[in-house]
């Protein structure tokens, strides 16, 4: 067994701020059909790892747009490593992000401002005509999700719901990723190593010691047995 390939495969996923796991992010790219002539547009792109992967593997030219100034900075620092200049990273807040480019994918993962149909529009204003839109969302297993995790998450679909919001607005699904359980672990212990970390400054905050054991709880009592992730590719017609 090579062991450094697996060591180096796992620096690699700590920037995928996804559930998505990256050999299904690949087959997302090739899927759509991204190649060396595409254009790709990530918000909230967190270390701009889904661009680097698409890059890489594709040839995509890229743009993320990120508000945390830590993700873009360390993001920026991979992409100059590994000698890539075809991905540009900015630190913006993605409402106050301008550009007059068009692109022929328009991404975004993880983060859902006033809903499904809201971002779905947001993204409409920066692809070209017959663009390609990708949106990683939360899911709901069950039915009616109990309203603790509604309050925790926000809306919360299930996956009929979220086909049903993208044929409201004429779009169709035409490739798609789910989540892992493996995943799901990856991501939230970084994130909660990132609250400890927080936590380890003041010991004496209430607030974020409080966060920190609501994190792990919301996650192990409801979010593993009730909650999904996927990865949709969506096209009109």
């Amino acid at each position: 067994m090579d062991h450094q390939k697996q060591i180096d495969r796992l620096q690699e996923s700590q920037f995928l701020i996804s559930m998505t796991p990256i050999d299904s992010i690949l087959e997302i790219g090739f899927s759509s059909g991204m190649n060396s002539s595409s254009s790709v547009l990530d918000l909230c792109c967190g270390y701009g790892e889904m661009l680097k992967i698409w890059h890489e593997a594709f040839g995509i030219r890229g743009t993320g747009v990120d508000i945390c100034g830590e993700f873009i900075e360390q993001g920026s620092k991979r992409l100059a490593a590994s000698g890539i200049t075809d991905v540009t990273l900015i630190e913006s807040d993605i409402f106050k992000w301008h550009t007059d480019e068009k692109y022929d994918y328009a991404c975004l993962s993880g983060e859902e401002f006033g809903g499904l149909k809201s971002t779905i529009s947001l993204l409409e204003g920066f692809v070209k005509p017959g663009g390609k839109l990708i949106i990683g969302t939360r899911f709901s297993k069950v039915e009616n999700p109990p309203q603790e995790l509604i309050d925790f998450e926000g809306e919360l679909l299930t996956l009929n719901e979220i086909n049903a919001v993208f044929q409201s607005k004429e779009y169709f699904i035409t490739a798609m990723a789910s989540d892992t359980h493996q995943e799901w672990e990856r991501y939230i212990m970084w994130s909660a190593r990132r609250h400890l970390a927080e936590l380890r400054k003041n010991l004496n905050n209430p607030s974020q010691m409080e966060w920190c054991k609501k994190w792990y709880d919301m996650y192990f009592r409801l979010r593993r047995p009730l909650e999904g992730y996927g990865t949709f590719v969506i096209e009109k017609i």
